[in-house]
Formats: structure tokens, C-alpha cells, sequence
């Protein structure tokens, strides 16, 4: 059987490669219109009685521009996003909460008196920011974004990239204040707190440029798919390893119209070896258009097994996505393989196949000892994504009768609180 190299994406730039463009990010495209907007609008700040409606206004908007900029970015789209933007508003107000709450965690630390406490927790606070600012884009889950063991995972699974990307953004927003800082002595007050208020969202936007990056940089490590990559996948060349000699030999026989035949030739391919994706996707198309959903669902639980074998986590993302919209029921073979799918999907923004996957794995295995964890996770997406605290309610109720774990039950109660 011969051999023919899988087509592959090539691995994203490192951001340390494209430090200009990052710094230069603000003022290309619909950033540099965006920019000026803003600007004008921080020129009607002083008038009286709406002038601080203007600046609230002005600072939502470009905190929303930003984390378009920083989505578009995970996404590998390097070009600016358009002026009208599709990010929820949602998502700026729980980033404003967010910061409320660290800025509280610091007052807190200040009445310590404690030096160290104070130089720590600021440190902490500081290079935990772009971890939770990223966690919140990529889930859009205020709880999810204040969870330290969320914050740690992604330091831990993108590594050194992530302490440098913490040193750039320092500089990027230290560089905007020591500018503003040097133009309060050259020009008027007036002119120079105009000009410090510009300077801040061109270091907003490199800033959230740069975390999006990262993102796109790290997908792998982090269980995001870039639509991007989505969209490359959508074209890529059939012709893998272990595929190409029985394809070949399928094809004149779907070309013919006989079906059946084609699908036994591969139905014996898939059941007596190891096949290459191409093989299990065509089987897979060949079954769907047979009709018979209970062998297609039957087959989607092996051929997502080989995936999570191979590390394949996005495409199973989409074959478990495919799947649970045919069958609300479908799990994965192995528990453990659902799981991780799910919490991919949650951290990957898919909170709904999050939801789905959770659901499926809670209602199929009552009886694992995750159970009551897997409920109380889909619980919390419910409500913190969804608004649908009945749902919830009867999740955490459930979950409530299949755990002793008292730390959980704590959890479960504190949840059902807020239904």
C-alpha cells in the first residue's frame, strides 16, 4: 500500500516574530478608523452634564473593538475587525466585574500592611491578568475566567510563551503611560490628557492583538480551533497513510452507484485494521447517505476512539458535535474521552456542545464516580452562559443524589443557591 504524506497547516508564526506588526496593529484598517472615533469622542468628554455619559460610552466601545480584536486574532484572522462589531456586550461587562474583583482582592491584600503580601499579590494579579482575560474570550464565563485552576492551566500548558507574553504587554502598556507622561510636559493639560486617552487604546488594542495571538499560537495546548484552521480542514487533500489503495478501489464502485458494495469493501477495511481518517470519513459519508442512523452513530463511537488515540481533538470536536445532533444520547466509547471533549468545547467557546457532551456522559453513567461533577459543570454553563436556570436546577438536584464528596455537595448547593 503506498504512503502519501497527510497534508498538514504550517504552525503559526511565534509572536516574538511579528513584535512590529503587533505594535503597529492599532493604525492599520478599521483599527486606525476605530482609533480615531474614539478620539474624537474623548474630545466631548468635558462637556458638562453629558460628558461622563460620552467617556462611558467610549470606553465600553473600545473594550468591545478589543475583544473582537482579541477573538479575530485567536482566530487567525490577522486583518483588523470592522468597525460593527459581533461580541456580545455581555462579555465587557463581565470583564469590567472581573477587574472589580481584582482590584478588591488588592485593596483587601493592602489591609495586611504586609509588604511581601502586597509586592506578591500584585505580582500574582499581574501575571494572571492575560490568562483570565483569555479564558474569558474563549469561554465567556466570568467563573470560568476567575478560577485560579483556569488561569494556572493555561500558564502551564503554553509555557514560556505565556511569561513572555506577559513581559510584552507590560512594556506595551508601560511604554503608553511614560508617553502620556512625557506629553503632560510639552503641551497643555487639556491636550496632553487627550492624547494619554488615545495613547491608552493603541495600547489596548496591541495588547488584546497580542493575547489573541497567543491564543492562535498555543490552540493546540489550549483545545482551541481557530475557524481559520476550521476552514482549511474543510479543503484538505484525501490521499492519507493506510487510505489511499482501498479509496481508489472504492471510488469506481460509488461512481457506479453501488453503494452496498463500497460500503462492505470499507465496512471490512474498518473492522479488521487500522485505517487513516479518509478512509473512516468516507465510510462515514457512504453510511449517512444509506440512511442507517444506528450504524453511522455506531461507527462515529469508533472513529471518534481513533481520534482521541491520535490526538486528533478538533476533528472529534466535530464528529461529537455531529453526533449529538443526530442522537441528543451519543457518548464516546470511553468516558473520559467525553470529558475531555467537553472541557475542550467549554474552553474553546463551544459551551453548548459543552453542555451537550456533559449532559449525554451524565444521563448514559449514573453510576461514575464523575458523575455528580459532570452534572455540576453543564449546571454551571447553564446558568452562566445560558440564563436557564430551571435546566440547571434539575441537573444540580440530580447530581446532588450521586456524590458523598461533601467539598462537591458545598459546590452543588452554592450552585443551586443561584437557580
Amino acid at each position: 500500500m503506498s504512503a502519501t504524506p497527510r497534508a498538514t497547516t504550517a504552525p503559526p508564526e511565534p509572536f516574538w516574530q511579528r513584535i512590529p506588526a503587533i505594535i503597529l496593529y492599532p493604525i492599520r484598517g478599521a483599527a486606525l478608523v476605530t482609533l480615531v472615533m474614539l478620539a474624537l469622542l474623548a474630545i466631548f468628554r468635558g462637556i458638562p452634564f453629558i460628558g461622563w455619559l460620552i467617556s462611558i460610552a467610549m470606553w465600553l466601545g473600545a473594550y468591545k473593538y478589543a475583544f473582537e480584536i482579541l477573538r479575530r486574532s485567536a482566530d487567525g484572522d490577522m486583518e483588523p475587525p470592522e468597525v460593527i462589531v459581533t461580541v456580545d456586550s455581555g462579555v465587557v461587562w463581565r470583564f469590567l466585574v472581573m477587574q472589580f474583583v481584582l482590584v478588591a482582592l488588592l485593596v483587601l491584600l493592602l489591609f495586611t500592611q504586609s509588604k511581601l503580601l502586597i509586592v506578591g499579590g500584585l505580582a500574582l494579579l499581574v501575571f494572571l491578568q492575560p490568562a483570565l482575560t483569555m479564558t474569558l474570550a474563549m469561554t465567556g464565563s466570568l467563573s470560568s475566567a476567575l478560577s485560579p485552576s483556569t488561569a494556572f492551566s493555561i500558564v502551564a500548558r503554553v509555557g514560556w510563551p505565556y511569561l513572555a507574553v506577559v513581559g510584552l504587554l507590560f512594556v506595551i502598556q508601560l511604554s503608553a503611560l511614560t508617553a502620556g507622561a512625557w506629553l503632560g510636559h510639552m503641551v497643555p493639560p487639556i491636550v496632553a490628557n487627550w492624547l494619554s486617552t488615545v495613547l491608552g487604546f493603541w495600547g489596548l488594542f496591541s495588547a488584546f492583538h497580542l493575547m489573541g495571538y497567543l491564543i492562535y499560537q498555543a490552540h493546540d495546548e489550549l483545545g482551541y480551533e481557530p475557524a481559520t484552521l476550521q476552514a482549511q480542514a474543510t479543503h484538505a487533500p484525501i490521499g492519507a497513510v493506510g487510505g489511499e489503495a482501498v479509496i481508489a478501489e472504492a471510488e469506481p464502485l460509488i461512481r457506479e452507484g453501488r453503494m452496498t458494495e463500497a460500503i462492505a469493501l470499507l465496512r471490512t477495511e474498518v473492522r479488521t485494521r487500522a485505517v487513516s481518517t479518509e478512509v473512516h470519513e468516507l465510510y462515514r459519508r457512504l453510511l449517512q447517505k444509506a440512511g442507517d442512523m444506528q450504524v453511522v452513530q455506531e461507527h462515529a463511537r469508533q472513529f471518534l476512539h481513533q481520534l482521541m488515540m491520535e490526538k486528533q481533538d478538533r476533528k472529534a470536536l466535530g464528529l461529537l458535535r455531529e453526533s449529538l445532533d443526530t442522537d441528543p444520547a451519543f457518548v464516546p466509547l470511553l468516558p473520559e474521552h467525553g470529558a475531555r471533549l467537553a472541557e475542550q468545547a467549554r474552553l474553546g467557546g463551544q459551551a453548548q456542545l459543552a453542555v451537550d457532551a456533559l449532559h449525554a456522559l451524565f444521563n448514559a453513567r449514573p453510576g461514575d464516580a464523575s458523575s455528580a461533577q459532570w452534572g455540576l459543570t453543564a449546571a454551571m454553563i447553564l446558568l452562566e452562559r445560558f440564563n436557564r436556570p430551571a435546566e440547571a436546577k434539575v441537573l444540580l438536584e440530580r447530581a446532588r443524589t450521586r456524590t458523598t464528596d461533601e467539598a462537591l455537595l458545598q459546590r452543588i448547593d452554592a450552585a443551586l443557591s443561584l437557580t
